[in-house]
């Protein structure tokens, strides 16, 4: 029960750090809701069947960012701050400092997927609950490989190097997973990289979740998206090992 009250503490006074960091919070919960009030409800023209669609691919795209930088970017400045070295040594729980990332992690997806649904059911977007809960619940699940990819960058790279490849990354997943753009719109060449992309795999399901797609393919999908999560695990706890070491 300590060890418990240990972890939420942690998790609660990194909650409470990023929220009082507005240059950081706000872009990571405002900027999906534009992209979608612009590209899913704006140009949709008032046709429910694309701001439906959209819907389902910008609650993953709203899980990339603050997974991608406050596990990326984040994670890297603090290493160079010796902050993670200090939680190290720190009387903490082995891995309370990285359960406090993913609480805060998931506390700003958490935000920025709620009001996007609110926006997307003013903007006509009607399912039922059960997709509402599928569609939405699956775009805060998301959180976790992109987090895990994330602290990669974040535990191996110095805090430029970590904000560019983030950055670059973002743009990545966004544009080539088609989350940004229909692949059917992209060049052919667009699909043969699409299937490297979690974003890609995720946001595929998230159409079926949303009933706009026919299930079909569901266990190749997350088969990928499980083998991409598990390399990323092997590969940030081998980092963080090299930290200790």
């Amino acid at each position: 029960m300590h060890t418990l009250a240990v972890y939420l503490r942690e998790a609660r006074a990194q909650v409470l750090a990023t929220w009082r960091t507005p240059q950081f919070m706000v872009p990571s919960v405002i900027l999906p809701l534009l992209f979608y009030g612009v590209m899913g409800l704006g140009l949709s023209k008032g046709r429910e069947e694309i701001a439906h669609m959209m819907l389902a691919n910008y609650v993953i795209f709203a899980a990339i960012a603050p997974a991608m930088f406050g596990f990326g970017a984040g994670v890297a400045a603090e290493r160079e701050a010796k902050l993670v070295e200090l939680k190290q040594i720190a009387p903490l729980p082995a891995g309370g400092y990285l359960t406090g990332r993913l609480a805060t992690a998931l506390a700003l997806i958490a935000a920025a997927i709620a009001l996007l649904g609110g926006l997307a059911y003013i903007g006509g977007v009607r399912m039922e609950p059960g997709q509402w809960a599928a569609t939405l619940g699956l775009g805060l699940g998301s959180t976790i490989p992109f987090a895990l990819i994330g602290l990669n960058l974040g535990l191996r790279m110095g805090s430029q190097g970590a904000t560019a490849l983030a950055n670059l990354v973002f743009l990545g997943f966004s544009l080539f997973g088609g989350l940004w753009i229909p692949l059917q719109a992209m060049p052919a060449w667009f699909g043969k990289i699409a299937v490297f992309m979690p974003s890609y795999h995720l946001g595929q399901l998230s159409q079926m979740f949303s009933g706009m797609q026919p299930f079909a393919d569901v266990e190749r999908h997350v088969a990928i998206l499980a083998a991409m999560t598990l390399a990323a695990l092997i590969g940030a706890v081998m980092a963080w090992r090299r930290q200790d070491a």
